[in-house]
């Protein structure tokens, strides 16, 4: 898969902006905040293009918009009203001041190895691996996930034997989130083995411990993420048939999903012959 064409958010030249907009941002009053810069922007001229994303996990910041305008570095605001916009949009995109009193940091790194905020000492320990895109593409444009990587895992798993794929699982130390963190290629192997056809690739995003919304995060974030995720789970054990479990209280990551999903069957990387490959899998929310 190549999508170099379209490129990433952060990648595009001229300035950029990124709004935050997962349930965490979207209740702090995100879509406000990205009504406005919009109107503004326009209003006045501005060239500038502006992205809805989900959540880079400081939800506590929210909203945040990220911006850059070259040859400066990369900005990241935090807890961004509507009264705020216009100190962005005359300060920092009109006239050239950065506006640091509104600031969190600037943002270094890359889609490839994920990005950090150097004056959060936080950052500073963290190496993201399943979040890396989140907050910085948007969720119902699969055209970026691509861009970014996305669903190249999948096109080389199509290529290897299934046994191949679980005995790499294996090696990667890939363990369940659950208190046993019970490991994750033992499981599919198990599957592999279990007699009985139909099979299926279940996934549970119920999260039922309090407070605990990592599930969400990455459905509203990183949708396409998942999905590659079960295609390459149902190619290994000899399922082609997935089902996903979202709870109705998690509305935003529930479309988000659908849409992802009919991207990509729209894409031929969900439904018969994926990719050309020879096998078929579908999946229902």
């Amino acid at each position: 898969m190549n999508s170099r064409e379209i490129k990433r958010p952060l990648d595009i030249e001229g300035t950029v902006i990124l709004v935050g907009s997962a349930t965490c941002g979207r209740a702090a009053g995100a879509l406000e905040v990205l009504k406005e810069l919009r109107e503004q922007v326009e209003r006045k001229g501005i060239e500038a293009r502006i992205f809805e994303v989900g959540c880079m996990g400081l939800c506590s910041r929210e909203p945040i918009v990220i911006i850059k305008k070259p040859p400066n570095p990369t900005i990241c605001y935090g807890n961004i009203t509507v009264e705020l916009v216009s100190r962005l949009v005359d300060g920092y995109l009109l006239y050239d001041d950065p506006c640091f009193e509104l600031a969190i940091g600037t943002v270094e790194g890359s889609y490839e190895e994920g990005f950090k905020i150097p004056e959060l000492e936080r950052s500073q320990y963290e190496m993201k691996l399943l979040t890396k895109r989140c907050g910085f593409i948007d969720p119902e444009d699969i055209e970026q996930y691509i861009a970014c990587g996305g669903y190249s895992s999948l096109e080389k798993a199509l290529d290897m034997d299934p046994w191949e794929i679980i005995e790499e699982v294996k090696r990667a130390g890939l363990r369940g989130l659950g208190g046993a963190g019970f490991p994750t290629g033992l499981k599919w192997e198990l599957a592999k083995k279990a007699e009985g056809e139909p099979k299926y690739v279940i996934c549970n995003a119920d999260e039922g411990d309090p407070g605990a919304f990592m599930d969400r995060i990455i459905l509203e974030s990183d949708p396409h993420e998942v999905i590659e995720g079960m295609i390459i789970a149902g190619h290994a054990i000899g399922s082609n048939k997935g089902y996903v479990y979202v709870r109705e209280e998690y509305p935003l990551a529930i479309r988000r999903l659908e849409i992802a999903i009919s991207q990509a069957y729209e894409k031929g990387l969900l439904g018969d012959n994926i990719l050309g490959k020879g096998f078929s899998f579908d999946i229902k929310l």
